[in-house]
């Protein structure tokens, strides 16, 4: 079965699948939530076909049963033949809302999280439980920057990242390690399994080490409290250091924020790019292991962005990666 897209205006639901022209949708590990855009005709040139759609209403995308894109109504642009729509899901709303508020060391992470959560009644799947103590004061910050600082402090504490995203219209908070990807995946519910990445077009591969880091200095109180370097990679690419201020209580606290901000600089940048045959578990913040021999592509990456395609029945995804 098709993608299919429905409108929920006012509590009446349409399908426009019909009617619908191209639709792309697109989402990055930078910024929480997914884009969602897509054109209709004019109302005249379906006079047959008539529905009520605005800003706010719900769009949903679902494929085999499954919810894709979930969100509203954000832009609406019209021209003499077709209408622009352009939605979000939920978790734009963090993006664009601001908030001043404090955590004083006594919450942990995930407490702090479903706090700011709050206000917005999110459908929600699982959040990870993380124990880091939070103690900062946010001020005029979005929501979206305050949680993404509350999961990086995590994120110090135990050396992996934490993937923020909406899965089948629900939110999901977890480890990296909980979004690996098979890539031995179906194309549709009757058909066999194939690997996804027999179909690589495209593939572009950047190194770098403009961004690694193989010294870490810890500050507090304007003053160097502990540090941390990798002899071996400094003889290798010269002395490339790091300065963070530490807002903790006890040095091995700041030792271990040290090791991990190590460990995640202390690399080859890799960027890496292609397009691939569309499918919806393609998503930022999965992990794909990748053998692309041409250009060197080989390992475990995360993607970082995507951006899917569809017109005329045909799926087409657009990735970019980082070296998990």
């Amino acid at each position: 079965m098709p993608h299919q897209i429905f409108l929920t205006h006012e509590g009446t639901r349409y399908e426009l699948t019909p009617v619908v022209g191209p639709m792309s949708w697109s989402d990055s590990i930078e910024e929480l939530g997914q884009r969602l855009d897509f054109t209709l005709p004019i109302a005249s040139a379906t006079p047959y076909f008539k529905f009520k759609i605005a800003p706010a209403d719900i769009v949903t995308v679902i494929n085999e049963g499954k919810v894709i894109f979930m969100g509203y109504i954000f832009d609406m642009t019209y021209t003499e033949t077709n209408r622009a729509i352009t939605c979000y899901d939920p978790l734009f709303y963090l993006n664009k809302s601001k908030t001043t508020i404090q955590f004083k060391g006594k919450e942990t992470a995930t407490a702090c999280v479903k706090k700011l959560l709050g206000p917005f009644a999110i459908p929600t799947a699982r959040i990870a439980t993380m124990n880091t103590k939070i103690k900062k004061i946010y001020n005029e910050q979005t929501y979206s920057d305050i949680i993404k600082d509350i999961l990086y402090q995590a994120k110090r504490d135990i050396g992996e990242d934490y993937r923020f995203q909406m899965e089948n219209g629900k939110l999901v908070i977890d480890r990296q390690n909980a979004f690996l990807l098979d890539v031995a995946i179906k194309l549709s519910s009757n058909s066999g399994k194939f690997d996804l990445l027999e179909f690589i077009s495209n593939p572009q591969r950047r190194v770098s080490i403009s961004e690694l880091r193989n010294s870490i200095v810890i500050t507090k109180d304007d003053q160097v409290y502990t540090s941390i370097a990798a002899p071996d990679s400094i003889g290798k690419y010269g002395l490339l250091q790091e300065a963070i201020t530490f807002d903790g209580n006890t040095l091995s606290d700041a030792k271990r924020q040290a090791l991990s901000a190590l460990q995640e600089l202390n690399r080859v940048n890799e960027e890496v790019s292609f397009d691939l045959l569309g499918h919806d578990d393609v998503r930022s913040g999965r992990v794909l292991k990748i053998t692309e021999a041409k250009t060197g592509i080989i390992g475990q990456f995360i993607i970082t962005s995507t951006n899917h395609t569809l017109a005329n029945g045909i799926h087409k995804v657009s990735c970019t990666f980082k070296r998990y």
